[in-house]
């Protein structure tokens, strides 16, 4: 009764590997093809070993292994994602016969498991096998749909804000961390993720859009409603089949959009305004250029189209002008849809893109709206990586607000935002104070300034 007990626990563990590596070796994840093809070496590895008595105790340690370290990872930092909460489930389930394993077969784990098959009469092989193929199916489609999600990256760094910058060469491409095994690690290719703030109508219509009209294989649509839209909740929940999460903490444009990417389950991630429409094919060309290129790093984003469909406009130009740090400006080479990638130096983030552990993170101190355009360009070229315009990569943005922009507008938290970002790239904040004395007294600039290198120091004394 024990050795068939045994044997049983180990077949269990073993069809759900094998079920799990197969489906990374079928539809690979491209986070990091080195890390995932050895997890899945290990994987099949420890299903091979359960299968045979004289490397089953091993192999169940190895299983083991394999199935609680990300969970311990997890727990760690359980708010990252919410609806990682099934696969760790699963995997604390699969622990259960691994450990009976482990406690009852040392030193004798049960027969080799083949031998133990070939020894049922044809009734209890023909149970057991029906029960081994509805797991398997079970495994293949459970773990083929979903996983945990990676560790994000810290939102700012954790040095102080008002020192000098580290030199390129000191910050390499940041490394992809270690995917789980298979068994958590199943996520969609692309997460396309919007931030919204009173808008039904923005998220709704770019919903739609992308669900009529764009390739969304293998693609989850994420909403982070800053303002809390039971509206929105509803249709994105219930009509969209996508996540909805509702976060009013910190009211910004900064907060939500760097929640897109920590809650994203995509190894890439397309963020844009709950109010744009991409050009036909820019969603399955966005997908194949993150296939064809799973090591890129790089901030990625396309032309703006204007509301008569033919004027573009590629990146900005670092001007300021009327309390913003970039002006539209339009480089030839983007006129061409087919044409090849280019350098720019900063653009508007109505839409923007990159691999997930490629994020950089917003700076925690952003409040409302400004300041995240070029600041974030430099963040993406400090870390050796590059702001690419993909002349393919085409999106219309809804400027036009004929009842107002229900989102507050103020002044202070943009010269906040900018002296917060200069601050941290080491950047020369005078060229902010000229702008903004346009627009606030010069002792109201100096009191912004002062809270701004106090709440600089506040980061800097949490990052030690």
């Amino acid at each position: 009764m024990a050795d068939d007990l045994l044997v049983i626990s180990r077949l269990v563990v073993v069809v759900a590997f094998a079920a799990a590596a197969a489906g990374s070796i079928i539809r690979p994840h491209a986070t990091s093809a080195v890390a995932v093809r050895s997890v899945t070496v290990v994987e099949l590895l420890a299903a091979v070993g359960l299968l045979s008595h004289a490397t089953a105790w091993g192999s169940a340690i190895l299983a083991l292994g394999c199935l609680l370290a990300p969970v311990v990872r997890w727990l760690i930092r359980p708010g990252d994602e919410v609806e990682a909460l099934p696969a760790v489930l699963r995997s604390f389930a699969l622990a259960i016969p691994t450990m009976l394993v482990i406690l009852l077969g040392r030193p004798h784990a049960g027969p080799d498991a083949l031998q133990w098959l070939s020894g049922l009469g044809i009734a209890r092989l023909g149970v057991v096998s029906v029960g081994v193929a509805l797991l398997a199916t079970a495994c293949l489609v459970s773990f083929g749909s979903r996983g945990l999600r990676r560790s994000a990256p810290p939102a700012a760094d954790s040095v102080s804000l008002l020192a000098a910058p580290p030199s390129p060469d000191a910050l390499p491409f940041a490394s992809a961390p270690l995917p789980a095994p298979a068994l958590l690690r199943r996520g969609p290719q692309l997460t396309i993720g919007m931030a919204t703030y009173d808008d039904f109508d923005g998220v709704y219509f770019t919903i739609q859009a992308l669900r009529l009209y764009h390739d969304l294989e293998d693609t989850e649509l994420l909403v982070i409603d800053n303002f809390g839209c039971a509206q929105t909740e509803s249709f994105v929940r219930g009509w969209a089949r996508g996540r909805y999460v509702l976060a009013k903490d910190v009211v910004g444009t900064a907060a939500p959009r760097d929640l897109v990417f920590r809650k994203a389950n995509g190894a890439a991630v397309l963020c844009c305004d709950s109010h744009v429409l991409f050009a036909p094919g820019a969603i399955a060309r966005l997908k194949r250029f993150h296939r064809e290129h799973p090591d890129c790093g790089d901030l990625l984003q396309g032309p703006l189209v204007y509301d008569d469909g033919e004027l573009v406009s590629t990146h900005y130009d670092p001007v300021w002008r009327e309390q913003m740090w970039g002006i539209w400006a339009t480089d030839e080479r983007g006129l061409d849809r087919d044409g090849e990638p280019f350098e720019i130096p900063m653009q508007g983030l109505g839409v923007f893109s990159c691999r997930g552990e490629a994020w950089p993170g917003f700076h925690p101190g952003f409040r409302g709206f400004g300041g995240e355009e070029g600041y974030l360009h430099e963040k993406f070229r400090r870390s050796g990586r590059r702001c690419l315009c993909l002349p393919w990569l085409r999106w219309m943005h809804r400027f036009g607000r004929p009842r107002g922009v229900p989102y507050p507008l103020i002044v202070e938290d943009k010269l906040r935002n900018y002296l917060l970002g200069h601050a941290e790239l080491g950047l020369d904040p005078e060229p902010v104070f000229s702008h903004f004395a346009q627009y606030l007294p010069a002792e109201r600039i100096l009191d912004i300034a002062a809270q701004t290198k106090e709440s600089a120091r506040a980061v800097a004394r949490r990052g030690t």
